[in-house]
């Protein structure tokens, strides 16, 4: 984590305090702390930004994560940016529950789906755009939310953080998770081919694990990056052949890098801006949206596509009554469902907009 300090002393000082903001959020009983950063000049009403999340390793904080620099992207991208605390474990550090044997025992699952729900309610989110990406700990608990949140995150970007060997045993996704996996080979924290840590895996059984559920070829496409800066590092990229869809997993294979985070002109690469080039070519195809009351009644109808130009279907196990609002409350219209599958072909403007029923609200995106 000292490369994380020395970037915060660099670049703290750089952002606007008037963009990045110390936020709370209720998870039952437990106050639980993140960092939010808007973008410039950021408006609901007429964006539909992505959203990703930037965890701390272990022992860490959201303010390291700031110093990595995503914010930069975040203005020119239209991304919501945020920073989440972890909670500390039995050992006095700041931690993830992902299922290792230093994780905390915080309900961290409905924390981020608390903060994904306000992201759509307050901002506008695309459902269908929300990435996990993370160092060391929360690398491994990317990896872990790409398992437990399956239905609400697009894809995750792992930086020097392997998979729990619990989620390897027991993670059976039903959307295949496009993975980008960054990982130096003199790793003396997080071992990338030596001895493994207990309850932690090695990042070829970790590939292997993504290789699987994406139908992918044992080989890969690779290509070793210029080699430009002077610090004894090379780096090669791996874009695994044939998987069921093509490009969903990377390996970035930092030779002689120990538990760092590569960034400009220090090293070759900035590792948060080829996560995000990564993240940029994928979308959630059937996103799980927020309900207005949490723990009500599973919605009992369904969106497909979503988003769509406007074409879409609602499969329904019952009939009932939907209301069209837009974001801002506005009530277009009422429907009656059927039961089985009802076709619409709306002809509105782009955005956001709410679909609600007794048991909740599900958010209808038209691109």
């Amino acid at each position: 984590m000292k490369h994380f300090i020395i970037l915060l002393a660099l670049l703290t000082t750089i952002f606007s305090t008037a963009q990045i903001s110390d936020q709370t959020i209720q998870v039952g009983a437990v106050t639980r702390s993140y960092k939010l950063y808007v973008p410039i000049g950021f408006n609901s009403a007429t964006e539909t930004p992505r959203m990703v999340f930037i965890l701390h390793g272990i022992g860490g904080n959201p303010a390291q994560m700031v110093s990595a620099g995503f914010n930069f992207i975040a203005d020119t991208a239209r991304v919501i940016v945020v920073y989440p605390q972890g909670v500390t474990n039995s050992f006095g550090q700041t931690s993830w529950n992902n299922g290792t044997g230093l994780s905390s025992t915080a309900d961290d699952i409905t924390f981020f789906n608390l903060l994904i729900n306000k992201g759509l309610t307050d901002f506008n989110v695309n459902p269908a755009k929300v990435f996990v990406t993370g160092f060391s700990m929360g690398s491994i608990m990317s990896h872990h939310l790409a398992c437990a949140l399956n239905n609400r995150i697009a894809a995750v970007g792992t930086m020097a953080g392997t998979m729990a060997t619990s989620d390897i045993s027991t993670c059976n996704p039903a959307y295949k998770t496009p993975v980008i996996h960054l990982h130096g080979t003199a790793d003396g924290t997080v071992p990338y081919a030596a001895s493994a840590l207990p309850t932690l895996s090695l990042v070829a059984e970790t590939m292997s694990f993504w290789k699987t559920q994406h139908g992918c070829a044992s080989t890969a496409d690779s290509t070793r990056l210029p080699d430009i800066a002077a610090d004894g590092i090379t780096v090669d990229r791996f874009v695994y052949d044939n998987c069921t869809t093509l490009g969903a997993l990377e390996l970035w294979r930092f030779n002689g890098a120990d538990h760092i985070y590569l960034y400009q002109p220090l090293n070759d690469i900035t590792e948060l801006l080829e996560v995000w080039r990564f993240f940029n070519k994928w979308q959630h195809p059937n996103p799980s949206t927020l309900t207005i009351n949490e723990g009500s009644e599973k919605m009992k109808f369904s969106i497909s596509p979503n988003p769509s130009a406007g074409s879409f279907q609602i499969t329904t196990e019952i009939e009932q009554e939907v209301t069209l609002f837009t974001i801002q409350g506005q009530k277009i219209n009422d429907f009656k469902l059927e039961i089985g599958m009802n076709a619409f072909n709306l002809q509105i403007e782009k955005g956001s907009y709410f679909l609600r029923t007794n048991s909740g609200v599900q958010t209808l995106i038209i691109e």
